[in-house]
This record gives C-alpha cells, sequence and structure tokens, in this order.
C-alpha cells in the first residue's frame, strides 16, 4: 500500500535538431525544430491532415455524418 497517488511518466523530451534546445509547442516538436531554428533550416509546417479535401465532392455512398439521427 502506497500512501501517495503515483506520478505519471514524464513525456519525452523533445530538443531542436539545430541548437539542441528543448521543445515545449507542439508545432516545434512535430518538426522537431523551434521556430527560428525552423526559418534558418528553411522548413515550413505542413498543413494539418484534417485540413485537406478530396477534390471532386462526395464519394458515391458516402454517409453524411450531419444527417444521422440521434440513437
Amino acid at each position: 500500500m502506497t500512501l501517495f497517488a503515483e506520478e505519471p511518466a514524464p513525456a519525452a523530451v523533445v530538443i531542436c535538431r539545430r541548437c539542441k534546445q528543448p521543445l515545449t509547442k507542439r508545432e516545434s516538436k512535430d518538426r522537431r525544430a523551434g521556430d527560428d531554428c525552423a526559418e534558418i533550416l528553411g522548413i515550413t509546417t505542413p498543413a494539418a491532415p484534417y485540413a485537406r479535401t478530396r477534390a471532386g465532392g462526395d464519394v458515391p455512398g458516402q454517409t453524411d455524418l450531419t444527417e444521422l439521427e440521434e440513437m
């Protein structure tokens, strides 16, 4: 039996690939470079995957989630 709740495991520290400083922002962690270093290295942030749309409209047979009735 323990008197105190166990502490969660610390998240892995991600460091900048150029200056080796720890990164705190999610975007910086995703590209493995801080804002200033990313600019120096010429790294751009890609668009979020959920922001992409399929050209050509709906797919035949696709269900529109906004039209579903609540269960």
